[in-house]
């Protein structure tokens, strides 16, 4: 029989003309020289046929990451599926959420939506039989795992020769990644001699540009030709005034292999720009905190606060960035600090002390509000202040573990609603303003990790419960709990989870929070399907129901018959569920509410196929998919193209089967939603099968197995190598057809 589909994610409208990326322009200020490198990239990156994989190597301040921009703007035109740059969030290293929060923000992707383990699968289906480019920056930081996810994937993309391409930035490339890059590995060096002349005359500062070219070889001898320790030495030159200066002051300077240590000198750069410049230290050392830059108004209002005038950020703004300390991205209005710079930095940063960090989460916790108030499709608006926003989850999180010097998650796990109130165990005269802080983040951050589910959130969740069950605020401790238990059955612990939702039922019942009291009944609902105990979990789809109907809240009513009907169809209640999700169609046409309507009409459906009803149930598909193609919801009309070729299957009518079928076989390959699209075919197989087409039941479903040998899935192969031996049995004896 037929199969049904998986669907994850739509892909971005194929239909823009515009290419989607997130490429900065502000890294190719001043970019010369590297024609041999970029003719060398363009190549690996646009041979058809060619290694998915390339990477670029090489030491601190060589231009990797500049280079990398320019090669990718360069063949911008030829990968016009998209180009994806991903660095980390945050402070963190590294982290394979990073790949798919980052094609959620830049093609509109849900990849965040999916258990981790659907990562390397997710990722795997936005690159295969695409022309996108994926530029990872530094993975040094990479598990073991996540390295082997990468490699996976890049094995895969390799295999079948696509368009797609893998560009690897690192200083030192992991060996396994090395070992998949081979030759196509560029290990970047300095400009040479002449790169360096023309970039002498791009960037240096005007005050010095002469005193530079007559000194180009010294200068060039002093940083090997490195673009970054050029311009810092160029700095140098605009604060001490000549050459003889800087020479005595670079001989102090550590070197390797008779060439100035990036580190070094940056951070002598950094020392002596402060020493001339007062209110540059204190400027940077904040700057260490904007994580991904910051913006132009942030500048202002965060960082420069106290510091001084307008006019004086201006100057001082001007000032770091000839002398290469910081970066302008004026597209995106944003300050970068230079990653070398930065990580010098960061080691002092601990010095500014718990104020300023409060005061860097307390300006941040504005912008991770907005992901409540914005609707999903917006939220790439605040996408840009994401490492801004995890590190102020992380200063209120680790200031919550000081205050009780525990664990917040052990100390919620402790259940903390029965034992008393929680008494805070300092005296500090900001220590509730901070409690209030951790706890509105936590309260903001849970409605995007519904969505998104970062790493971390466990913890920033288990902090804020703490510091509202301290503040005495019960209904936002029970509302984290539920919102703990929706992360762990997001990741697939889903009998733990419904722990935390009784714990969290409890507080709601307790003090008349209807609303939540309806959510928390629904996730428990959600919960006991999942665990395939039906009437459990109809049990709290009706609490749920009860809940919301002394609300009067009309939207979540049908939502509540929604989840009742489909919880009497898993008991095979085919009749019950079909009166459930007519109530809810009849709400959603007074509300003009189209995806309700639709959804209703879908599981109208279901149900009445479930009763073998099929002529109503194509009825009600058919209602379904004008709905959905209104709204132009790709996932929803893939759905009732499958849904209707199954129900022309059932009735025997296979020449609409067929039809179906390859309407969403189309739209699948046009999605790019490679395993809809094997399911599809897998179907396909089965509807030639009953039309005596064995040759074209092969021919689907060895597309089907080629397409799930693509993503390595050996157990689905081994069903379609199963289905191709039989027919190819029924090929050699007719007969039996």
């Amino acid at each position: 029989m037929p199969e049904s589909s998986t669907r994850d994610s739509p892909a971005p409208d194929h239909e823009t003309p515009v290419i989607p990326h997130n490429l900065g322009l502000y890294r190719l200020a001043g970019f010369s020289g590297r024609k041999p490198e970029l003719l060398t990239l363009h190549q690996w990156l646009t041979e058809a046929g060619g290694q998915t994989a390339l990477a670029i190597s090489g030491n601190q301040g060589n231009g990797k990451s500049t280079l990398a921009t320019a090669a990718a703007w360069n063949n911008i035109h030829h990968f016009s599926d998209g180009i994806i740059w991903v660095g980390a969030a945050g402070p963190d290293r590294f982290r394979l959420y990073d790949i798919v929060r980052t094609l959620d923000t830049v093609l509109g992707t849900t990849l965040t939506r999916v258990s981790e383990e659907r990562w390397g699968i997710g990722i795997l289906e936005q690159l295969y039989r695409r022309r996108r480019l994926l530029i990872l920056d530094e993975l040094s930081g990479a598990t073991p795992d996540e390295i082997r996810t990468l490699v996976d994937i890049i094995s895969h993309l390799h295999e079948t020769q696509g368009h797609s391409r893998i560009l690897l930035i690192d200083r030192d490339l992991h060996p396994q990644i090395a070992n998949l890059v081979g030759e196509r590995h560029l290990h970047l060096g300095g400009l040479t001699l002449e790169e360096s002349a023309e970039f002498v005359g791009k960037r240096a500062p005007a005050l010095v540009r002469g005193i530079a070219l007559r000194e180009l070889e010294a200068l060039h001898s002093q940083t090997g030709g490195r673009p970054l320790s050029m311009r810092l030495v160029l700095g140098l030159l605009l604060d001490l005034g000549n050459w003889l200066e800087v020479d005595r002051f670079l001989q102090e300077l550590p070197r390797y292999g008779g060439v100035l240590r990036v580190s070094a000198l940056a951070a002598y750069a950094v020392e002596n720009f402060a020493a001339f410049w007062p209110q540059a230290g204190p400027l940077l050392d904040r700057l260490v905190r904007a994580a991904g830059g910051a913006t132009f108004t942030a500048l202002r209002e965060l960082f420069w606060q106290g510091l001084g005038t307008d006019e004086e950020l201006a100057e001082t703004r001007q000032a770091l960035v000839e002398r290469a300390l910081v970066e302008e991205d004026n597209f995106r209005q944003r300050i970068v600090v230079q990653p070398v710079v930065r990580r010098y930095l960061a080691q002092g940063a601990v010095m500014l002390g718990e104020e300023w960090d409060r005061a860097h989460a307390t300006y941040y916790l504005r912008f991770a509000q907005r992901y409540q108030e914005l609707p999903l499709h917006r939220w790439t608006e605040i996408d840009a202040e994401w490492g801004n926003i995890h590190l102020g989850a992380d200063w209120f999180t680790d200031r919550v573990e000081r205050i009780w010097d525990r664990s917040p998650i052990g100390m919620v796990r402790e259940r903390l609603e029965e034992q008393g109130a929680l008494e805070i165990p300092l005296e500090e005269p900001d220590i509730k303003d901070d409690l209030r802080l951790a706890r509105e983040y936590a309260k903001a951050l849970a409605h995007y990790a519904f969505w998104r589910h970062p790493p971390g959130i466990l913890r920033w969740l288990a902090a804020g419960g703490v510091a509202a069950y301290a503040l005495g605020d019960v209904g936002a401790y029970g509302w984290l709990l539920n919102n703990i238990g929706r992360q762990l059955f997001f990741k697939g612990e889903v009998a733990a989870a419904t722990d935390w939702f009784y714990r969290a039922a409890r507080i709601f019942d307790e003090r008349d929070m209807l609303a939540e009291l309806a959510y928390v009944h629904t996730d428990m609902g959600t919960s006991y399907r999942v665990l395939d105990e039906p009437r459990r979990a109809l049990e709290h789809f009706w609490t749920a129901f009860e809940t919301v109907a002394q609300l009067g809240d009309v939207h979540s009513l049908a939502t509540t018959y929604i989840n009742l009907g489909s919880a009497h169809f898993s008991l095979r209640s085919y009749e019950k569920a079909l009166t459930e999700h007519r109530k809810a169609l009849r709400i959603a046409l007074r509300l003009h509410h189209g995806p309700l309507i639709a959804g209703a009409y879908n599981n109208m459906g279901l149900a009445l196929e479930g009763m073998e009803r099929l002529e109503q149930a194509q009825i009600a598909y058919e209602a379904a998919l004008r709905t959905f193609q209104q709204l132009d919801d790709l996932t929803g009309i893939s759905t009732c193209y499958n849904n209707l070729g199954s129900v022309c299957y059932a009735r025997q009518d296979y020449e609409q089967a067929l039809s179906w079928y390859e309407k969403d076989l189309a739209l699948s390959e046009r999605r790019g939603a490679w395993m809809d699209m094997a399911a599809t075919l897998h179907n396909l197989g089965h509807v030639a099968l009953e039309m005596k087409n064995l040759a074209q039941a092969e021919e689907y479903f060895r597309r089907s197995r080629d397409l799930y040998a693509a993503f390595h899935l050996a157990e689905y192969v081994r069903e379609e190598e199963e289905m191709i031996e039989y027919v190819r049995s029924l090929l050699k004896n007719p007969e039996k057809a």
